[in-house]
């Protein structure tokens, strides 16, 4: 294959991944992802509101130690509340993914083209 027709194959393959979506399609996009991100903030401020919640309601979240001398509230704070922050952010971003490609109807990219330098071309 010479490089004049891997740079044709290359610009063909970009050209069929770029963005000719229509008005509706972006649109309908648009609509699905603002109520996927509603959904999704809706849960993160949940969570965000029943730490403090739990502070002032429940008398032993901050006073009775749980595991080696640390409260609940330390162990929620700590280790369970970044561990939900970065649990909710790679499972918002895999369905939000999915949604774009589920509704553009896009293939998943093919692999990359074993691509060349001129040099390896023997040019």
């Amino acid at each position: 294959m010479t490089a004049g027709s891997r740079r044709e194959a290359l610009e063909a393959l970009i050209w069929n991944y770029s963005e000719f979506d229509t008005p509706e399609e972006v649109e309908a996009v648009f609509r699905a992802q603002r109520r996927l991100s509603l959904r999704y903030a809706l849960l993160f401020f949940i969570v965000t509101l029943l730490l403090p919640v739990l502070h002032v309601v429940w008398e032993a979240w901050v006073t009775r130690p749980l595991w080696g001398g640390l409260t609940p509230a330390f162990i929620a704070a700590t280790i369970l509340y970044p561990a939900f922050c970065l649990l909710l952010a790679a499972a918002y971003t895999m369905r939000a993914n999915r949604l774009e490609e589920d509704l553009l109807e896009r293939p998943p990219l093919p692999e990359a083209l074993p691509l060349r330098t001129p040099a390896e071309e023997g040019g």
